[in-house]
């Protein structure tokens, strides 16, 4: 048993950084807006989706600026999981991790699991608070074998934010 063993994370993607500088002003910005930020993804969860909630246009394009790695906004169709999936692996290859913009719907959360599941990605949740001006990232996780548990999740924690919009 000389040999070595395997990373205990995959490391990432040679191109999937983007320049801290990018981050630290990306981020300065958001919170000259009046805006804290909870949380960040981890450049070693480069293979990720992010589900992002966010009551307004310009705040999907900023989750994806105060990451460390450089993220795409998902263009494939919200109903059609299998193109959800070939998009995802086609930015996996370059290293880019992926964002979509989500309503807190049963439906649409399942085809996001759906399509995060065939492209072996990993779920991180964003959302943003407005009532108290919150940017709030989870954790990234595994999509399980139970895509009606990933969803209960997804929409129990989505719920909250729904809730304090009003």
């Amino acid at each position: 048993m000389t040999g070595e063993r395997p990373p205990h994370r995959t490391p990432p993607h040679p191109g999937c950084q983007r320049a801290p500088w990018k981050t630290v002003l990306a981020r300065a910005v958001v919170r000259m807006l009046g805006w804290q930020i909870r949380g960040k993804l981890p450049p070693q969860f480069w293979r990720s989706t992010l589900v992002v909630w966010a009551p307004k246009p310009w705040q999907l394009m900023a989750i994806t600026w105060i990451m460390p790695m450089k993220v795409v906004s998902m263009q494939a169709s919200p109903e059609d999981a299998e193109s959800r999936a070939r998009e995802t692996l086609e930015h996996f290859v370059h290293g880019k991790a992926m964002a979509t913009a989500t309503n807190g719907s049963e439906d649409d959360l399942l085809n996001i699991q759906q399509a995060a599941a065939e492209a072996k990605s990993r779920l991180a949740l964003c959302a943003w608070e407005p009532r108290r001006r919150f940017v709030h990232v989870h954790a990234p996780f595994k999509t399980s074998a139970f895509a009606d548990r990933d969803v209960h999740y997804m929409r129990r924690y989505f719920r909250y934010f729904m809730q304090s919009k009003r």
